[in-house]
């Protein structure tokens, strides 16, 4: 184990030196050195400039969203439990995101937006999106319609929102904020059902095979978007969609049961 006083203050890279960054981690866990997170901010800093880059390509949004996202990162390193056996820029990915979305959120909407109008607008953005790739051209209103299973009134409602954000170069590229899963089961969360759904919701994700629990996790407890999930678990953005959607399915069907 590294001694502090042997700590270097060169440039390193979360990327580049693996190990070394592993052992300050390992370090700072015993001493809470400042001086040592200093150091672990700077390494993973890049990690934070491409997470803010994914959200805008305006690039004082984007110097805004870096700091923010530095919060998190900063937290993350706090934090941090290596005895839990999760790779830290796993588990910081998250908290970072969170900081930028929550800024996002806060300072992005310039009158009051109802949270099912703003999470069904983030649908639709992601929903269009999507389906221009698949169907090679722009999708109809009627298309999105029937891929989120949603009236087209209501969804005439939800892109009145749009124009409604102050930040117009922002790419939204979640589904919406503060989602949770009975959200997309129908379950209301002041009903009485909610309850037992929820008990039931619970033992059945238990039984779910580790990625598609994490996939879960990190859709709609961390609120992150498909593409960002299968850049952290190293497969396609379709590919996460496919077993989302099949995850769902199968949850649905055991509830409705």
């Amino acid at each position: 184990m590294l001694a502090l006083e042997k700590v270097s203050h060169g440039n390193l890279s979360y990327r580049r030196d693996k190990q070394l960054v592993a052992e300050y981690l390992l370090l700072y866990e015993q001493n809470q050195s400042a001086e040592l997170l200093e150091i672990l901010v700077r390494a993973h800093w890049e990690l934070v400039e491409y997470l803010a880059g994914k959200f805008t390509h305006d690039p004082q949004l984007r110097e805004d969203l870096v700091q923010v996202g530095g919060i998190g990162l900063t937290k993350a390193i706090q934090r941090f439990d290596s005895s839990h056996n999760v790779k830290f820029v796993t588990y910081a990915t998250p908290t970072i995101v969170g900081e930028i979305k929550r800024y996002l959120r806060d300072s992005t909407w310039s009158v009051k937006i109802g949270r099912e109008a703003k999470k069904l607008y983030y649908q639709m953005e992601e929903a269009r999106a999507y389906l221009s790739s698949k169907l090679g051209r722009t999708p109809t209103l009627r298309d999105i319609s029937q891929w989120l299973n949603v009236d087209e009134e209501k969804l005439i409602e939800a892109s009145e929102a749009g124009p409604n954000r102050v930040s117009a170069s922002f790419q939204q590229e979640t589904s919406g904020d503060e989602m949770i899963l009975e959200d997309f089961l129908g379950v209301s969360d002041g009903d009485y059902d909610a309850v037992e759904n929820r008990l039931l919701l619970k033992d059945m994700l238990a039984e779910l095979a580790p990625r598609e629990r994490q996939i879960l996790y990190l859709r709609y407890v961390e609120g992150l978007s498909q593409s960002m999930v299968g850049e952290m678990l190293g497969i396609s953005q379709m590919h996460v969609s496919r077993l989302e959607r099949k995850t769902l399915a199968d949850l649905r069907m055991a509830i409705s049961s």
